[in-house]
């Protein structure tokens, strides 16, 4: 399978007006879009890039930050990309463990700020506008040297919700092949374009990007985190013909529709990154009929995708995450690491050629992870004698409330079927006699009517007492991060506001 340099300067060559990217008015062809990516990448070398320098990628815009990825590979360097919305400190710190010999920004923004401590080890900034560059003539690829299949092309930093972000070193070859096999999965052709609000930056946004380009089509991107009929506007105002993020767009989108959308629902939907409840894939089917809806699990240690389950296994398989991807393996295993029989719930290991090289700098975390097993991931799940895979949450979504063991994840699916909320999420809480219990945090759909203890009455119907939530936390909005994911600490915070 080739690699997504490949891959990029093959249809530039051979289709270069097939439309590859259109975001904020600005639209790019496959040969326009690689030719401005020789320009910076020769811009890198001749100001000293050397191969196997990291450039760290401090830019939010689709343009600029999916022509700066492809420049730096054809420079043959390493890429950093950076979540721009962290604070300063944030920044730094991870700055000052990937150690970039280059910082790229946007043209007319401002270099973040170092402390005294680290500017003697400061990377060099340079801004960068993907629109204002020029297009290189063809001819300049060929005098290029691309980072090569099997070369560290990228280290991506977890989100850090559970702890420290962590650097994933991970080889070209593991990321092409990645968009590959999901792309074979999806049924991908050049005619399709997908639209995507999640950053650039993200595992995710990445994967999307690349997924698309393995079959020769395109992307059309836009920040901010569109829900309702005001997403479907903008799939259909882009010209797309799917869609690709977290189950929050999914579950904004249907929550407010009563009857099936009439015109410009996108043909394949792409659910990554989290849980999707089955109340929200039921209502999908009934209020966009005819779309096909892929349930995906995935990890940024294997590149992005690693399970998907396609629209035809979606009634077998309700609340599946699909089959592992090519040649990648799952197995569930105990504490002690030994394999479960299928069926019962243990830690999911995954092993096969898309697993990262290592994680920057942190030898004991490495091998800690990358077992003789597999990559421990610290979901939980289970599989079946077919092969399917059950994600149940990560380690901290299953906790112990005075004993008991409480799923997170089971709480919140419950609270969804009430059909009460736009928005619910459950995280755990520390509590001084039962150690951890579940608090909800929820975004009724009629804050006039909403009440406490009528949403308690009915929780009890649908779970144990073990595992109904400590409190229920009523709010205009629950924060998100950029891929739809809550965000823990905030929400912990204002559960912590006196009421």
């Amino acid at each position: 399978m080739d690699s997504a340099v490949e891959t990029l300067l093959s249809l530039a060559r051979t289709r270069p007006e097939q439309p590859l990217l259109v975001t904020q008015g600005r639209s790019y062809g496959y040969g326009s879009f690689a030719r401005r990516a020789a320009t910076l990448a020769g811009e890198l070398v001749d100001t000293g890039l050397t191969r196997g320098a990291r450039v760290a990628l401090l830019l939010d815009a689709y343009d600029d930050f999916f022509v700066t990825m492809f420049a730096v590979w054809l420079a043959g360097g390493v890429v950093v990309p950076l979540n721009t919305t962290l604070p300063a400190a944030d920044l730094e710190w991870l700055i000052a463990k990937s150690r970039p010999d280059v910082l790229l920004t946007p043209a007319g923004g401002k270099p973040p700020k170092l402390t005294a401590s680290s500017a003697s080890s400061a990377p060099r900034c340079l801004a960068v506008a993907a629109a204002d560059l020029s297009e290189a003539p063809l001819e300049a690829l060929d005098a290029l040297v691309p980072v090569g299949p099997d070369e560290l092309a990228m280290v991506m930093f977890t989100s850090g919700t559970t702890g420290r972000p962590k650097g994933v070193c991970q080889r070209l070859r593991a990321i092409g092949a990645n968009a590959g096999l999901v792309a074979d999965r999806l049924g991908l052709t050049a005619a399709d374009r997908i639209f995507i609000n999640t950053p650039p930056y993200f595992t995710s946004g990445i994967c999307h990007f690349l997924t698309l380009m393995a079959h020769g089509g395109g992307t059309a991107g836009r920040t901010g985190f569109f829900f309702g009929s005001g997403l479907l506007d903008e799939i259909a105002e882009a010209g797309c013909t799917g869609f690709g993020g977290a189950p929050a767009h999914l579950v904004r989108v249907v929550e407010p529709l009563d009857e099936p959308w009439p015109t410009g629902a996108p043909r394949f939907w792409v659910s990554s990154g989290d849980h999707l409840p089955l109340d929200v894939i039921d209502r999908a089917r009934r209020v966009l009929p005819g779309l096909l809806l892929f349930n995906m699990y995935g990890l940024t240690e294997v590149s992005g995708r690693l399970c998907v389950l396609s629209p035809d296994e979606l009634d077998q398989r309700r609340g599946s995450v699909g089959r592992p991807l090519g040649e990648m393996a799952v197995t569930v295993r105990g504490p002690d690491g030994e394999p479960l029989p299928d069926g019962e719930v243990g830690e999911l290991y995954v092993a096969g050629p898309l697993v990262m090289q290592e994680y920057l700098d942190d030898p004991d975390v490495t091998a800690a992870s990358l077992t003789p097993h597999g990559f421990r991931t610290g979901d939980f799940g289970r599989r079946d004698t077919d092969g399917f895979i059950w994600v149940e949450g990560r380690h901290d979504d299953i906790i112990k409330r005075g004993g008991e063991k409480v799923s997170l994840m089971h709480i919140q699916d419950a609270l969804r079927t009430l059909g009460l909320f736009a928005d619910v999420a459950v995280l755990a809480a520390d509590d001084e006699l039962l150690g951890r219990v579940p608090v909800a945090f929820v975004v009724p759909s009629d804050p006039a009517t909403f009440e406490r203890a009528g949403v308690m009455r009915a929780l009890r119907r649908a779970l144990p007492a073990t595992s109904l939530p400590s409190r229920v936390v009523a709010l205009a909005e629950i924060p998100r991060t950029g891929s739809g994911k809550p965000l823990r600490t905030e929400l912990l915070r204002l559960d912590r506001r006196p009421r």
